[in-house]
């Protein structure tokens, strides 16, 4: 598998679309440190915690056209000719994205940290944590991406999909923490003693609020998104969730890919 490893990080060293989507992920933190700045935030914790969305989206783009590349041009095709298993090739390819999902986190954390350090404040302890969780989300989807990728062999129609998959999560994600942040009392008018609240008759609870909140840190676009509007669920419990998807996508990629046909 080395050798694999080897090759594969020779390539993306190489590729100017990493490059390119290094850049823009760092400009992306780039613009939101200078936003903290201007409006003279205290705290840096925000731009720090968003990190995930903008490594995804291009984690999404660069992982499908790489792959694809690799199909197009016939790499797949020539490691299995001269004897490598497609079990270590599908592997290799994994561990490949998950390193330059770091780079590119890294790429992101470096405005922040030279910038937004010394500009605004140290991030919290909290932050720093939720940071090192959302390493551990990207690889959620790096296993997601690869998965299509290496299922759905045509580089343009697999880039398509895991755009659409990215956002699509998202959409989900943000419908279940609209129900699950809704209020479970609100204000319905004055009195005189005071505001009365009466019940909110969409708040959800009971075995549906569990159902919604566990789906939400099982997506990992849920998990994206709680770490900018706040964790509701145990910090330690998403990384269980994580390895979860990493395990199902894994497998389910490893299968199908061991049946597919390549020429």
């Amino acid at each position: 598998m080395n050798r694999l490893l080897i090759a594969n990080f020779m390539r993306i060293k190489r590729n100017k679309l990493f490059w390119t989507l290094c850049g823009v992920v760092a400009f992306v933190a780039l613009m939101t440190v200078v936003s903290a700045i201007s409006e003279h935030d205290t705290q840096i914790d925000s731009a720090m915690c968003m990190f995930v969305i903008p490594v995804e989206i291009a984690a999404a783009i660069f992982i499908s056209i790489f792959f694809g590349t690799e199909y197009g041009d016939g790499t797949i095709r020539n490691k299995l000719v001269v004897g490598h298993d497609r079990r270590k090739i599908y592997f290799a390819n994994l561990i490949t994205v998950a390193a330059f999902s770091l780079v590119l986190s890294a790429a992101y954390m470096l405005p922040i940290v030279i910038l937004g350090f010394p500009a605004v404040a140290l991030p919290t302890v909290e932050a720093i944590k939720i940071v090192a969780v959302g390493v551990l989300t990207i690889f959620a989807f790096c296993s997601l991406f690869t998965m299509v990728s290496m299922i759905y062999s045509n580089k343009a129609g697999a880039t398509v999909i895991n755009l659409m998959l990215t956002f699509l999560l998202l959409v989900v994600a943000s419908w279940l923490l609209a129900n699950l942040s809704a209020p479970e009392f609100y204000p319905a008018y004055g009195t005189d003693d005071g505001i009365e609240y009466v019940r909110n008759p969409s708040y959800v609870s009971g075995a549906a609020r569990t159902i919604l909140q566990t789906l939400c840190d099982l997506l990992p676009a849920g998990q994206a998104l709680q770490f900018m509007m706040g964790v509701s669920s145990p910090l330690w419990a998403l990384p269980l969730y994580s390895a979860g998807v990493c395990v199902a996508c894994s497998a389910v990629g490893l299968v199908v890919f061991f049946k597919k046909d390549i020429k």
